[in-house]
């Protein structure tokens, strides 16, 4: 089969899923999971579909929900249609025209799943392992993250994941109270992986209370500062350096200040970072995570996979991504039913004593639900 992707038709679907719980971060609240599903089926009759993963709200980072709709369908898609017919690489190389020039990453990334999604389908190959040009592993364990609950629930919340045989915890943690709440479940779980996510709550000023996670032993606390931009954030950290002043020993991952290799290469050039969380979405799709694994392996820098609390369009990428072999830890990776009474493909993400089967089929390996895209969908449009 040739590689020209000729489209039939293009869907852009604003989806809103219910969710079974409230996320709460530091940052933000999640009570219904708003996200955009694109689906391209080709003459052929072959079907694509990625996610656009932004939240409704800009607590993560700048895209939400209506800039990355509004720039779909006005703009990216429309100019997709006119290029027709086109190579996969051809379209990926407008894809990071447009990326660096509107540095909309979650938005480009689900285009360019979505297009390689349907590449794949065609080729009769699994996306993530033709993207990275490597098998993926049959399994992968759990990671579990537990969101901003009372303290009094804690340890019973943490105790109902391990006991369903999850591998790794990841606390949300904020100033107020984050020392503690990680503190009481480490007295309870001395030999657990742990780790602690405080989305940039903390201010330089509060370094005294990251410098307190030191005794916790954990696998690494993510984005602990409130930083505006890396460079202020490297010429603040190497003045505590050039002081004797850091001292901070656990081991420091960033999420959010990363949007894509440029910034990965800076944080690492500078030793800004320990560890690196990644996510599709976040990083400008499937083609830019690869060069950023790479990246981490040649630098020696430990990577892991998150997620974003969405559908199993998008996290079934993260799942085997995770399958690659190499990640640091668990990945943000749990049971679709934690999230929604229904997700968006079959077989959804499931773990047994901790352990998932990760599907390597055609494409994402699942099957998507169109009857569920319409069911869930707010608004609609078709080119």
């Amino acid at each position: 089969m040739n590689d020209i992707l000729n489209f039939k038709s293009i869907t852009t679907y604003r989806l809103k899923l219910p969710m079974k719980f409230n996320f709460k971060t530091a940052k933000g609240e999640v009570k219904e999971r708003e996200t955009i599903v694109i689906r391209i089926e080709d003459q052929q009759g072959y079907v694509g579909y990625g996610e656009c993963v932004a939240f409704t709200d800009p607590f993560y980072t700048a895209e939400t929900v209506d800039t990355c709709w509004k720039k779909l369908v006005d703009d990216y898609i429309f100019n997709l249609r006119l290029m027709r017919p086109k190579p996969l690489m051809t379209y990926v190389r407008q894809l990071q025209f447009w990326l660096n020039r509107d540095n909309m990453p979650m938005t480009i990334a689900a285009v360019e799943n979505t297009l390689i999604n349907l590449h794949c389908e065609r080729l009769g190959v699994n996306s993530v392992s033709y993207i990275m040009g490597q098998p993926l592993q049959d399994t992968i364990e759990s990671g579990v993250v537990i969101g901003d609950v009372p303290m009094e629930q804690l340890l019973d919340t943490v105790e109902a994941h391990v006991a369903n045989g999850c591998k790794r915890i990841k606390l949300k943690v904020n100033p107020t109270d984050g020392y503690e709440r990680v503190s009481l479940v480490r007295k309870q779980y001395p030999n657990l992986v742990l780790a602690a996510d405080a989305n940039q709550s903390y201010s330089y000023d509060d370094i005294d209370k990251v410098r307190q996670f030191n005794d916790l032993k954990l696998a690494c606390i993510e984005e602990p500062f409130a930083m505006t931009t890396l460079q202020s954030y490297k010429d603040w950290k190497w003045e505590r350096l050039n002081k004797d002043d850091w001292n901070i020993e656990t081991p420091i991952c960033l999420d959010e200040s990363i949007l894509g290799y440029d910034d990965l290469s800076y944080a690492i050039e500078y030793g800004l970072i320990d560890v690196l969380n990644i996510k599709v979405g976040r990083m400008g799709g499937l083609v830019p995570t690869k060069a950023a694994i790479n990246l981490c392996r040649e630098s020696h820098i430990p990577y892991w996979i998150g997620s974003m609390v969405e559908s199993g369009v998008s996290k079934m990428l993260h799942a085997q991504l995770a399958a690659l072999g190499d990640s640091y830890m668990a990945g943000d990776l749990s049971d679709s039913n934690r999230y929604f009474e229904r997700d968006l493909i079959y077989p959804d993400l499931t773990f047994k004593d901790g352990v998932m089967h990760v599907p390597d089929g055609d494409g994402l390996g699942v099957t998507v639900f169109d009857d569920r895209l319409e069911a869930y969908c707010v608004e609609k449009r078709t080119l």
